[in-house]
């Protein structure tokens, strides 16, 4: 595949990181082929250029870099071989329709948004009249840490072509499918678990803090390392539907444990609250026999988690 002009919408710490990086002497403008009668061409489009401080330095970077920015979508968008939207989430819709009519087809647009699987359709169809390739990408690192080669999980119909061409760029890419979607969805389905980690961690930890035990409790969690972490969560999981009685019981203690440091349980009370939705089900197995993953979370998805 080849690309002679490539677009950033939003030119935030992810615009900016992958145009740094495309725009690198040994990145994709700076290995244009010898002799080219077109040089390779970087654009930008920023709503918020020049309209405080923060966009004043959006256009200070862009300038340093060498790349054509613009606040509005307009008629250089017709000459973009890739699209790179990374825009906010909540914006998403919106690049993709003040966009699509400049799109020229068969343009590749890679939404690089931090947005939901049906977000992500909605993107899509947006995008459908204007025939260009929609590839659907999660970012699953910092930009700030790793600039464009921050891991990513790509998912389209034209899923193979963009992986291809990006690890030609230095992307570092793995492909999920076909469905479009899908990579945004794995993305907030893991932070689920990370962000609660996170949350769980401070409360943890600030308790421990207090009773100055922070080395201690973190030296004692050394059966996830070896489980290793995926592992260690099905587990838990998996054991859920047997453990749930003993394990509420046990996190009651815990919250007035936490109460007693001066630490609101406000993590520790979420938790009490979903294992007593479990045990209020009734799901515990008569032998007591772990049952298989998929049939927990059959169990659980049908008679205890339920639908909104």
């Amino acid at each position: 595949m080849q690309a002679e002009v490539i677009a950033l919408l939003g030119f935030g710490e992810g615009g900016s990181g992958i145009g740094r990086g495309l725009a690198a002497k040994d990145g994709w403008r700076g290995r244009a082929p010898a002799g080219s009668n077109r040089p390779r061409r970087l654009l930008a489009v920023d709503v918020a250029l020049d309209q405080d401080a923060r966009g004043r330095a959006l256009g200070q970077r862009a300038r340093e870099l060498d790349i054509q920015i613009a606040a509005g979508y307009g008629e250089a968008l017709r000459q973009a071989d890739v699209v790179f939207s990374v825009v906010p989430g909540e914006s998403a819709l919106d690049a993709a329709r003040a966009a699509a009519p400049f799109l020229k087809p068969g343009a590749l647009y890679l939404d690089l948004c931090t947005i939901s699987g049906p977000m992500a359709e909605r993107d899509r169809k947006a995008l459908a009249p204007a025939g260009v390739r929609y590839v659907d990408i999660a970012v699953m690192g910092s930009f700030l840490n790793f600039g464009h080669r921050a891991p990513m999980l790509l998912a389209g119909e034209d899923v193979e072509a963009a992986a291809a061409w990006m690890r030609e760029q230095g992307f570092d890419v793995k492909v999920l499918g076909t469905k479009p979607g899908s990579a945004s969805a794995v993305k907030l389905l893991r932070s689920v678990l990370m962000k609660g980690i996170e949350a769980l961690g401070v409360e943890c930890l600030v308790a421990a803090e207090r009773q100055g035990l922070v080395k201690e409790v973190l030296d004692n969690i050394g059966d996830v390392d070896k489980m290793g972490f995926a592992g260690f969560v099905e587990m838990l999981v998996n054991t859920h539907v047997v453990h749930a009685k003993r394990r509420w019981e046990e996190m009651e203690l815990v919250a007035k444990g936490l109460a007693e440091c001066g630490v609101r349980p406000l993590m520790t009370q979420a938790i009490i609250a979903s294992h007593a939705r479990t045990v209020d089900a009734r799901l515990a197995p008569a032998d007591g026999k772990v049952p298989p993953l998929a049939q927990s979370l059959a169990i659980l998805g049908e008679k205890a988690v339920g639908r909104l």
